[in-house]
């Protein structure tokens, strides 16, 4: 399975974040796919992945705290 966007790219991003003075993160959940925190998602190159949805769902909570 491809991750949705190629781990080069994710790299080049990476860098380019680092050179600025931005509070940033990145979020890599194995194994998930496009529309992975839909249960209902059954079709090519989507599936729903429990595990991630569980892991992202905590992150936005996480980033919510500490934004608002």
């Amino acid at each position: 399975m491809d991750p949705i966007v190629p781990l080069a790219q994710v790299a080049a991003f990476e860098e380019q974040m680092s050179k600025t003075s931005v509070d940033w993160q990145v979020c890599i959940y194995g194994g998930a796919m496009h529309a992975f925190t839909n249960p209902a998602a059954n079709v090519e190159g989507m599936a729903y992945h429990a595990a991630a949805d569980r892991r992202s769902w905590n992150a936005m909570l996480a980033l919510f705290e500490e934004v608002f």
